[in-house]
């Protein structure tokens, strides 16, 4: 009878790798949450594109979504064959993972009605989440067995729902109440926090 490795215990759930695996799904689930899906948007009409037309304020976000999905088309064969090869899938998740909130840090500098330069940032921003997720999922057959791929997937797909919507919960609540968190308005809630103590 051979011994279960310490990697893939018998409850997979409870395993560090399996842990670990699945928070980065509940850390990573806030930016589909609050910047593609939340915010996003609705700030760059209201702020960086203010005084554009809806229309085109509008066509401008349809621009930034679709070359970040032709750039990650382009590099998805590129990047699938590296996380195939496995020797450098935390290496390639980190650089990604780094360029992603680099990148959504970088929107707090952006000025009020510089609509390219936002879209530009959001592009990388994008991208960044887009290309390390590709690794993310990628690692899940390091930490667990065949048979429990399932389960684990769930696992990660569950926390992920939950930290995506739990941080977009606080979200909201500092935009509908900001002098509550030490912000001067809607707006200053939106762009981040340093602005309050300026």
């Amino acid at each position: 009878m051979t011994e279960k490795s310490n990697d893939h215990p018998a409850t997979p759930l409870r395993g560090r790798a399996v842990w670990g695996w699945a928070m980065y799904d509940w850390a990573n689930s806030a930016f589909a949450t609050t910047v593609l899906a939340g915010f996003f948007p609705a700030f760059f009409k209201d702020y960086w594109s203010a005084g554009t037309e809806v229309g085109t304020s509008t066509f401008q976000l349809g621009v930034s979504h679709s070359l970040a999905s032709v750039l990650m088309v382009i590099l998805a064969p590129v990047l699938g064959a590296i996380a195939d090869a496995g020797a450098a899938k935390k290496r390639f998740l980190g650089f990604f993972t780094v360029l992603g909130i680099a990148m959504t840090a970088t929107l707090y500098l952006i000025a009020q009605g510089d609509w390219f330069t936002a879209l530009s940032v959001f592009v990388l921003a994008n991208l960044g989440f887009s290309a390390a997720n590709a690794f993310y999922d990628s690692l899940i057959v390091g930490v667990a067995r065949q048979d429990e791929l399932d389960l684990v997937s769930a696992y990660g797909y569950a926390l992920g729902y939950l930290g995506g919507g739990l941080l977009f919960a606080l979200n909201i609540t500092m935009v509908v109440w900001p002098s509550t968190f030490g912000f001067a308005d809607a707006q200053q809630a939106v762009r981040g926090p340093w602005r309050a103590t300026r």
